[in-house]
């Protein structure tokens, strides 16, 4: 019997690689969840789950029968990966799909060696990818074969020989307040304040252009972000400078976004701003090197120049630990430089403790002459 509103368990609605809209089965047996299709239409996908679901309580179910091992072709195993996806947005996921399936046309699993994703991985660097955005590329199709040996497709992964590249961490940039001026002013009046509340928060910027007027809460200085990179909600504190932006703004007037669109029913599309209105100013202000994330850097590194411990930097940050924050501790003004200055002061530091030593021969409770003395 189907369900109020033909809201069938285990009929899963996803867009294959082509932005189509296709349909899955999701279905558990023994302790593990299956996956089957891809099917052209729901009609399709509930005659399958229903006979299977039949099988399964006759004890007849034997999923590997619908799952060749290596015959199914990586955009099959692609698409069911992008499928059982819970992330909150898939689209670099469908941007490596694309980048794959591009690489191995019409290819099955099988055909996926080792020695041909090497290729691959030479190709992309010679089109002057970097490292760092080519392993991506490559974690991307880990995943995708080991979802295949999981299910029984395959059975060992060819990504297991293959090496992921070395990366580089890079130059810490962050902005001095000289750019940071020049960045506002070529940005101008009316996004200026937009820039300004990313340094002063040092809000990802789809957490900042995503925000609700109702997730603000000015009167305690608390944010409220449902979603994050963790995947969980997360709150933050923001400081007096960010809540007057914040009372500055209208928007409130006619969206219930704090950042809108042209069309305030929508929220400003971070790569529409980013390419048309920020990247423009950088180009203008004449720096280079500067991206959207350099406003969150900006944000830690004058957390770490303003004394703040490795811990609170990360608390900021909202990262679960110090090991991402330790790029910026070249920056926070140490007690370690105290500690170091103590090496040219060593014969004055052994002076002093000499001079203010007590002589051994002088018991506990019996005070010196000399100190007697002083008090009469």
């Amino acid at each position: 019997m189907a369900r109020a509103g033909r809201k069938d368990r285990g009929l899963v609605q996803r867009k294959d690689t082509a932005g189509k809209p296709v349909w899955y089965v999701r279905l558990w047996d023994q302790g593990r969840e299956r996956w089957f299709g891809s099917f052209a239409n729901k009609t399709q996908a509930r005659e399958f789950y229903e006979a299977r679901k039949l099988e399964q309580r006759e004890g007849k179910l034997f999923p590997e029968q619908f799952q060749r091992r290596g015959q199914v072709t990586l955009e099959q195993v692609i698409e069911d990966y992008i499928a059982a996806s819970t992330k909150k947005s898939v689209s670099d996921d469908r941007r490596y799909a694309r980048l794959w399936l591009k690489e191995f046309p019409g290819s099955k699993i099988r055909e996926v060696t080792p020695s041909s994703i090497e290729k691959v991985r030479q190709r992309l660097l010679d089109r002057g990818l970097a490292p760092s955005s080519t392993n991506r590329a490559l974690a991307f199709l880990r995943h995708v074969l080991n979802l295949a040996v999981r299910d029984g497709l395959l059975a060992v992964s060819p990504m297991i020989q293959v090496k992921f590249l070395k990366e580089s961490p890079g130059k810490l940039r962050y902005l001095s307040l000289g750019e940071e001026a020049k960045v506002c002013e070529a940005i101008g009046p009316m996004y200026a304040p937009w820039v300004r509340f990313a340094i002063l928060t040092g809000l990802r910027q789809m957490e900042q252009f995503s925000l609700r007027w109702e997730h603000v809460d000015l009167e305690r200085g608390v944010l409220t972000l449902p979603h994050t990179k963790s995947g969980e909600v997360q709150y933050m504190h923001i400081n007096h400078e960010a809540q007057i932006i914040l009372r500055s703004l209208d928007s409130w007037q006619r969206s219930v976004w704090v950042f809108p669109s042209d069309n305030s029913r929508t929220h400003m599309q971070p790569l529409n701003f980013y390419h048309r209105h920020y990247i423009p100013a950088v180009k203008k202000a004449g720096l280079s090197g500067v991206t959207w994330h350099t406003l969150r850097h900006t944000f830690a590194s004058r957390l770490a120049m303003s004394g703040a411990t490795e811990q609170d930097i990360a608390a900021c940050l909202r990262h679960s630990t110090t090991a991402l924050v330790k790029r910026y501790a070249h920056l926070s003004p140490s007690h370690l430089k105290g500690v170091v200055e103590k090496v040219a002061r060593f014969e004055e530091i052994e002076a002093g403790k000499t001079e203010n030593s007590v002589p051994t021969e002088i018991k506990p409770g019996i005070e010196p002459v000399a100190d007697r003395e002083q008090v009469a």
